[in-house]
């Protein structure tokens, strides 16, 4: 039963990612699960409960085991920034439809009973950002709000993806995925950067 229940997700979240939700069906659901409409609503009361679990998932990829694989702590911050921007643009290279969660979050975003379970799954993605960032700044010895600097390391990448569905420039979508490694670094100087040098006295 639950793999089942799992599948319909699995298959909706597809025709959702390039429909929209709105844009979506229960027919359409359907159709591609190959499941009947009685089926269909012994799993999800509704279309919009469909919609949470879709949303859920993006959590749980997240905060769960691929979340963990992907920022896995053996890796440094960096590594863990690089391997999500090359999980991000090879994805976005791949089917150029926007970001699952960014187009969620646009669409849905300010709308219940979506609004509480998007907030989680972007806090889930700014959790990770903000612990790579954090264990960066105690390596180089820095003071820095880890939360700012994971929601500018956020923007720039769900933003660049919105822009990418957009406009289709190649190589602008994958400069400005390469400036993020920049964002980090200009964000956490190292110590012997941020502190001032004092001067020599000079004798006589």
């Amino acid at each position: 039963m639950a793999n089942r229940r799992q599948h319909i997700i699995e298959l909706a979240a597809d025709v959702v990612y390039r429909q929209g939700f709105k844009g979506t069906s229960v027919e359409n659901v359907l159709e591609i699960a190959g499941v009947g409409k009685g089926n269909f609503y012994h799993y999800f009361r509704s279309k919009d409960e469909l919609g949470v679990a879709i949303i859920t998932e993006i959590e749980k990829w997240f905060s769960g085991p691929s979340g963990d694989e992907m920022f896995a702590a053996t890796k440094s911050p960096e590594t863990r920034l690089k391997d999500y921007v090359a999980y991000v643009g090879q994805n976005r290279h791949r089917d150029n439809r926007g970001d699952p969660l960014g187009n969620l979050a646009a669409e849905l975003g300010d709308i219940e009973p979506f609004a509480k379970p998007l907030r989680r799954a972007v806090s889930a993605l700014l959790d990770r950002f903000e612990a790579l960032v954090s264990e960066y700044a105690l390596e180089r010895g820095a003071s820095v709000d880890a939360r700012a600097v994971a929601r500018e390391l956020a923007a720039q990448i769900h933003g660049l993806s919105t822009l990418y569905k957009v406009d289709r420039d190649d190589s602008g979508f994958d400069r400005g995925l390469e400036r993020c490694e920049d964002i980090l670094r200009d964000a956490v100087p190292a110590k012997a950067q941020a502190q001032s040098q004092t001067p020599l006295t000079r004798t006589e």
